[in-house]
């Protein structure tokens, strides 16, 4: 890339997260932070239209254009969202880190999730006919269900690491402080997501 002659962090973000963070973040607070935002929400929201099983309303085409329609407003509100809690319960902890930067982490630490994107291609070009169903008796439902979740923990893993040694650059902390700013953040973010996916299965269930 020509902003950065010496580092692309498109690649380096996988095994070198502080550096690159430091590198982006020295560039523009902003870069970068939009399409990794609709990239997590896009594959998300890929993924609870399995977990809800969507497929045995709509076409795998219509949940696959409908959920790339949402993903930019709905990556916007989590990674805004999210870095406003990250925020908070970062100066609890005395760390340094602008909201801008926090998002920055928040984003750049969700790139291994397009491997999931890949799985979800896949499943609509080989239209794979469970692919947003939770499970089948004659079908392959249950397989993908295993399968995506397989590859949603490893990522979701290597998310994590990345996210831990980018809060742990931008806000100056040590390991063990950035695992507890993770961990804070995302008790408090979950708890949001649960009571707001509980209100959208409801509404969801009264519609059908």
């Amino acid at each position: 890339m020509s902003h950065f002659p010496s580092i692309n962090p498109w690649v380096s973000m996988w095994t070198r997260p502080r550096k690159t963070i430091r590198a982006l973040v020295d560039y523009k607070p902003n870069y970068g932070v939009f399409y990794l935002a609709s990239l997590f929400a896009f594959q998300d929201l890929l993924y609870y239209a399995n977990w809800w099983s969507f497929g045995t309303k709509f076409s795998p085409l219509s949940i696959f254009l409908g959920s790339l329609i949402l993903c930019p407003l709905v990556g916007l509100v989590w990674v805004y969202f999210a870095g406003w809690i990250f925020y908070f319960t970062g100066r609890w902890l005395h760390g340094r880190a602008s909201a801008s930067h926090l998002r920055k982490a928040l984003a750049w630490s969700k790139v291994p999730v397009s491997i999931n994107l890949l799985v979800w291609l896949g499943f609509l070009i080989f239209g794979v006919p469970s692919a947003f169903i939770l499970e089948g008796s004659h079908d392959t439902g249950l397989f993908s269900t295993i399968f995506l979740n397989f590859i949603s923990l490893a990522t979701g893993i290597w998310s994590f690491v990345l996210l831990v040694q980018s809060i742990r650059e931008v806000q100056h902390f040590s390991i063990s402080h950035s695992i507890i700013n993770v961990a804070m953040g995302w008790v408090i973010y979950f708890i949001f997501f649960i009571i707001l996916s509980a209100l959208v299965r409801y509404f969801y269930l009264l519609a059908i």
